[in-house]
C-alpha cells in the first residue's frame, strides 16, 4: 500500500508540474510587441516549435480562450515565420548594428518574395512589400553609417521586424494553418476582423494590409522618429522623405505628388501618418495594382541585394542633388 501511495504522488506530482508549466504561457504580456528589442513578443516563451505547439494543443483541448494565451499563439507564428524565412528569431536584435543585422534584413525581403513568387494570386501584397523595401533596406544601412543617426538606423530596423512580427507571422498562419488559423490570431486578438475579411479578396489585401502597416504596426514608431529631439528627428525623417524613391514602376516620388511650391521638395513629411497614407493609398498601391504579374515577377526575382545598391546614399548622391541645380526631377535623372 505505501509504494503505491508513494507511485501515485509521484505521478500527481509530475502532472502537477506540467500543468504549472503550461499555466505559466496563460497572460503573459506582449513586453517585446513591437519588435523592438532581441527574439519574440516575450522572453519566457520558447523557441522551441514542438514545445509551443505542445502547449497550444493543451489549451485548446482545455476549450481555454484564445486570448489568454494571446502571445503564445502569436509568438509561435513568428517563430513558423522566421524557420520559413531561415532567420533566427532568438538572436534578431534590432539595437544591433544595420551592417550586423544585414543578412537578417535581406532574409526577410527574400522570404517576402519567395512568398509571392510560390503565390502569386493569393500573397499579392508580399510582391508589394517586396518592391517597396529596397529604399527602406538602404535607409538602415546609410543612417547605420552615422554615428548620430544610428538611433534612426535601429527604429528603421524595428519597423521592419515589427511588420514581420505582425503581417510575416499572419502570412505565416494562413499558410500553414488556412483560413482558420488566421481566424484563430483574430480571436485571440493579434489581428483584427477588417484583416481577417481581408483574406477573402487578394486584392482587397493589398490596400487592406498596407493600411494595417502604415497605420497601426509602424504608425507609433515612425511618430517616436519624428518627435526625436536631437538630432531633430523632423529634420531626418524630412530627408528620409528628400531621399526616399518610389521603387514601384508608375509610382510617384512624394514631391512629384504633392511638391513644395512647385519643386523639387516634397511638401510633407513621410512621418506624418495622414500625409503618408495619402501619398500611399492614393498612388503607390494604386501603382502596384496596375503592375502586370510578368512585371512584378521580373522585379521581385532582381536579386534583392543588387536593388538595394542602387538606393545607397553614396549611388544616388549625383541623383539627389541634380533636383536642386537644374529643377529636373529625380525620376528623370535616373
Amino acid at each position: 500500500m505505501r509504494v503505491l501511495m508513494v507511485v501515485a504522488a509521484l505521478v500527481l506530482g509530475s502532472m502537477g508540474a506540467t500543468k504549472a508549466d503550461t499555466v505559466d504561457y496563460l497572460d503573459l504580456p506582449l513586453v517585446n510587441g513591437n519588435g523592438e528589442q532581441r527574439g519574440g513578443v516575450h522572453p519566457d516563451l520558447p523557441s522551441d516549435r514542438a514545445a509551443l505547439e505542445q502547449a497550444l494543443t493543451g489549451y485548446r483541448a482545455r476549450g481555454i480562450a484564445p486570448t489568454r494565451f494571446k502571445a503564445l499563439l502569436w509568438h509561435y507564428w513568428i517563430v513558423r515565420a522566421a524557420e520559413d524565412a531561415g532567420v533566427n528569431l532568438s538572436e534578431w536584435d534590432p539595437q544591433r548594428s544595420a551592417d550586423s543585422n544585414r543578412s537578417v534584413i535581406f532574409a526577410v525581403y527574400d522570404f517576402y518574395a519567395k512568398l509571392y513568387l510560390t503565390h502569386p494570386d493569393t500573397l499579392r501584397w508580399m510582391g508589394f512589400a517586396n518592391i517597396g523595401a529596397p529604399a527602406f533596406a538602404a535607409g538602415m544601412l546609410d543612417l547605420g553609417t552615422v554615428p548620430e543617426l544610428r538611433w534612426f538606423s535601429s527604429m528603421l530596423m524595428s519597423m521592419q521586424k515589427h511588420i514581420f512580427m505582425d503581417l510575416g507571422a499572419m502570412h505565416a498562419a494562413y499558410l500553414h494553418g488556412g483560413i482558420q488559423a488566421v481566424q484563430e490570431l483574430r480571436d485571440a486578438g493579434v489581428i483584427d476582423p477588417d484583416t481577417t475579411a481581408a483574406w477573402a479578396d487578394p486584392a482587397q489585401a493589398v490596400l487592406e494590409f498596407s493600411s494595417r502597416e502604415q497605420n497601426l504596426v509602424i504608425a507609433d514608431q515612425f511618430d517616436r522618429m519624428r518627435s526625436r529631439l536631437l538630432p531633430p528627428g523632423e529634420m531626418v525623417t524630412y530627408a528620409i522623405t528628400v531621399a526616399g524613391p518610389m521603387p514601384v514602376p508608375g509610382g510617384k516620388t512624394p514631391a512629384q505628388y504633392r511638391p513644395l511650391f512647385g519643386g523639387p521638395l516634397p511638401a510633407f513629411n513621410y512621418a506624418d501618418r495622414v500625409a503618408r497614407w495619402d501619398f500611399l493609398s492614393n498612388d503607390t498601391v494604386p501603382a502596384y495594382e496596375r503592375l502586370s504579374a510578368d512585371v512584378v515577377h521580373r522585379i521581385v526575382q532582381r536579386p534583392f541585394a543588387d536593388r538595394v545598391a542602387d538606393y545607397r546614399a553614396r549611388v544616388r548622391l549625383l541623383d539627389l542633388v541634380l533636383p536642386f541645380r537644374s529643377g529636373e526631377s529625380r525620376t528623370g535623372v535616373r
